[in-house]
């Protein structure tokens, strides 16, 4: 089966939000065998929608809607789809029931407005939204689906989790899929590819690869009947992989630079201490959040905006400059491991990261177009955190 998903509002036409529901549909799908071939976003124009869900029926098995479920004149899906298949929408008397209830324990009286979220057409059943007052509907026409859920990510995960993801993996007939990702460090993904050529291209087990702020990272899917099949058809590609490239493999799944990076400094016994300028605290909020961070992580300085002074000094933003200010933060928090992220750089557009120990000093550099301080923030931390992860992992600090 293959699936188109449409993600509906001016607001991600106007660029105002970003589409996470999407990629998280993909993501989904694919431990079902069900096949995304297109992706649009579509604004509140009911001329648009229907032609939208019109096209997706004619060259796809199931198509999955978000957003343009609420009760407003511009909340626009209901309607598309009616025109899609043909029918007309209709109160649902349980429907409407459950949304007076709704609004009854909220101490409110349901406004008139809300009453088109309890509308069904004769091909729909309604999929329950237990966080919110826009049910979805289950469209089966002609051996097609049209699935239609609410846009908020909170709304739309649980109704996924509860009722929507089951039910695809039960029509799917394609069995039990299991899913294993490598991620890497060190490698350009066009050298993964020419290394791992030979792996590329199969169906069972598909191999991806996707580059990421941490590396590049290698998706293995495979199909079976059951768990441990699925799995097995994983197993011998993983070996392969892991006996060409397995030096550059820092970690899998669900694991995180910052959680490797903990780990190799729990292994080792050391604390870190951390100086930051272009990261703002960033990088300190990635530590901070490991739940066994009081075994590694002894603190953090953040100076305000502009140089970072090492007593009357001003630490320049050059590789000397975040060794200085990787010491400094060593011997004030008295730590182990100091790290330090450097104002950037304005005649370069350069990062430098900074890293000390008793074994020795490294720096890195990270080299950042000129983009809004958020961004830099962010990315700068991330730089700093799969630096630190390598250089614990090979050894260098």
């Amino acid at each position: 089966m293959n699936a188109e998903i449409l993600a509906v509002g001016h607001e991600l036409l106007m660029g105002e939000i970003v589409d996470t529901n999407s990629s998280y549909i993909a993501q989904q799908l694919s431990g079902t065998g069900i096949t995304v071939r297109w992706m649009s976003h579509v604004g509140d124009n009911i001329d648009h929608l229907s032609e939208a869900f019109k096209r997706g029926l004619e060259r796809s098995d199931v198509v999955i809607s978000t957003g343009g479920l609420g009760p407003t004149s511009d909340d626009l899906t209901r309607e598309a789809v009616s025109n899609a298949v043909g029918e007309e929408m209709a109160v649902d008397p349980d429907i409407l029931s459950w949304l007076e209830g709704v609004f009854a324990r909220r101490g409110m009286e349901m406004p008139p407005t809300n009453i088109k979220q309890a509308t069904l057409i004769p091909s729909a059943t309604s999929i329950p939204n237990p966080n919110g007052t826009a049910p979805g509907w289950w469209v089966e026409k002609d051996d097609k689906h049209i699935v239609i859920m609410p846009g908020p990510p909170r709304e739309l995960k649980q109704v996924w989790e509860e009722t929507v993801g089951p039910r695809f993996a039960e029509i799917s007939g394609s069995g039990v899929t299991a899913t294993r990702t490598l991620k890497t460090l060190g490698l350009s993904e066009g050298g993964i590819d020419e290394i791992l050529s030979d792996l590329f291209g199969r169906e069972n087990p598909y191999l991806g690869i996707y580059a990421h702020t941490d590396g590049i990272h290698l998706r293995m899917i495979g199909r079976g009947p059951d768990q441990t099949a699925a799995e097995k058809v994983i197993e011998p590609v993983e070996a392969e992989i892991r006996g060409l490239i397995g030096d550059s493999i820092w970690g899998t799944d669900d694991d995180t630079p910052a959680q490797r990076a903990g780990s190799l400094l729990i292994d080792r016994n050391q604390m870190l201490a951390i100086v930051e300028g272009a990261s703002a605290g960033a990088l300190a909020s990635m530590l901070h959040a490991r739940p066994e961070r009081e075994s590694f992580f002894r603190g953090a300085l953040v100076p305000g905006s502009g140089p970072v002074h090492v007593g009357h000094d001003t630490a320049p933003a050059n590789p000397d400059g975040a060794i200085t200010l990787a010491q400094l933060a060593r011997e004030s928090l008295s730590a182990d491991v100091g790290v330090s992220v450097t104002p950037i750089n304005m005649d370069g557009g350069n990062v430098y990261i900074g890293m000390v120990s008793d074994a020795g000093s490294h720096v890195e550099t990270g080299r950042f177009p000129r983009r809004n301080p958020e961004w830099l923030m962010q990315r700068s931390a991330t730089t700093a955190i799969v630096q630190l992860m390598s250089a614990l992992s090979s050894n260098r600090i």
